[in-house]
């Protein structure tokens, strides 16, 4: 925002600079049509002017040139202007000349160039170095102000964001912990229900109702999980927590889905990349894979086959998740990471989902300092999960190379 508030600050003053320059510049233009109107003089009759512009006329110092039509200087006219000599004039003209257009600037002299009817060109060069330089000076002075004005703005506004964001900031860390605080409560409930429902059914034997309750404690222990990783991943940064072997987190996340893939009929192809390490938390890194596998699952198409993979890029991390679909809108894929965000509200509870997985995804994504992006085919064919992290060296290797390199120091 306050770079905004400076950015138009500084285009307003920009405009008025050049709003200012062209007003010389006019000005000028319409001294140099006055000057050949008179035939190279100042005008005779001065009845028609205000003091100020007679005052102008006569401190006017220009020179008046006529080009032939081959392009030779014919006459030139230096009475107007005593610094500058025959030579120096025609350079200035053919400067001018050689520019092209009617009008524009040679150093500090505004120049106009009006053609004959007999082919011939009158070249007016008019001195505009004063007027110039009391326009740069007023520019000078209105940018200190310019400047001391967004010092003080944005003193104020530093000193008012403090007093605006800190309860917005209170109150989304009172949200945070809040969430995370439920979440650890609603663990022993659900662990309590999910143990009685295993005693139920000790008792009275398989149950639908019973698998139900199962099935609906798994949920929502699921639920509880995503939204306290979601809580602790959206403020934290986890690069620091230690270095973790992706590869092995990404190929034991597939490989727990194995059994699932094959219930569900869904073929699950699996390409991983070893020796891949980041630096981060191995536990919000194994949510996050099983996450993504976890929505390829919910939303392929019946039969439709799920691919994991796993690349190295440069010092880039990537993860990718494919899975076929149908009826998908492109334009849509990038609004699946928002928090609670549903495409189609019926099918995703249908599915077991709630909005939540993938933008816990994207949350640990940014904690490990990396990205998450979704991308669909043109057609809506198919939707691939794209994470990418930074990477880190093998903790291993370097142990080695240290306590080689400690061995031969010891010999």
């Amino acid at each position: 925002m306050l770079a905004s508030l400076v950015v138009l600050l500084g285009v307003m003053f920009l405009g008025t600079y050049m709003t200012r320059r062209a007003q010389v510049d006019a000005d000028a233009d319409k001294s140099i049509d006055t000057i050949v109107e008179e035939g190279g003089e100042l005008p005779k009759d001065l009845s028609g002017y205000s003091n100020s512009k007679i005052e102008g006329f006569y401190e006017m110092r220009y020179l008046v040139a006529r080009v032939a039509s081959d392009g030779t200087l014919d006459e030139t006219n230096l009475d107007h202007v005593a610094t500058i000599d025959e030579g120096e004039a025609q350079a200035m003209v053919s400067r001018a000349l050689a520019r092209g257009g009617d009008r524009g600037y040679v150093g500090k002299f505004r120049y106009g160039v009006r053609a004959e009817k007999d082919g011939t060109k009158v070249v007016v060069l008019l001195d505009r170095a004063r007027q110039l330089e009391a326009l740069n000076a007023s520019i000078a002075s209105e940018l200190k102000i310019y400047g001391a004005g967004v010092v003080v703005v944005t003193a104020i506004f530093l000193l008012l964001s403090k007093r605006i964001v800190q309860p917005i900031v209170r109150a989304h860390e009172s949200q945070r912990q809040f969430v995370i605080d439920a979440g650890h409560d609603l663990r022993t409930p659900l662990s309590i229900i999910s143990a009685d429902a295993d005693v139920l059914a000790m008792d009275v034997g398989e149950s639908e109702w019973i698998d139900d309750i199962k099935s609906q404690v798994d949920v929502m222990s699921g639920l509880t999980e995503s939204l306290i990783v979601l809580s602790r991943a959206s403020t934290a940064n986890e690069r620091d927590a230690g270095v973790v072997n992706l590869s092995d987190v990404v190929a034991r996340e597939a490989r727990g889905f194995k059994s699932r893939t094959l219930t569900e009929d869904h073929p699950l192809a699996s390409d991983v990349c070893g020796g891949i390490y980041v630096r981060g938390n191995e536990q919000y890194l194994q949510r996050m894979v099983g996450a993504l596998i976890d929505n390829a699952l919910k939303y392929s198409v019946d039969g439709g086959p799920i691919e994991v993979r796993l690349e190295r890029h440069l010092h880039q991390a990537e993860l990718s998740v494919r899975n076929a679909t149908e009826g998908v809108d492109p334009k849509e894929v990038g609004r699946w990471f928002g928090r609670f965000y549903q495409s189609d509200r019926a099918r995703t509870h249908e599915a077991g989902g709630y909005g939540i997985g993938l933008s816990m995804v994207e949350a640990v994504a940014r904690a490990h300092g990396g990205k998450a992006r979704a991308e669909a085919e043109a057609d809506g064919s198919s939707v691939t999960m794209v994470v990418t992290l930074p990477t880190t060296r093998d903790p291993t290797q370097r142990a080695w190379r240290h306590e080689t390199e400690g061995g031969s120091d010891e010999r």
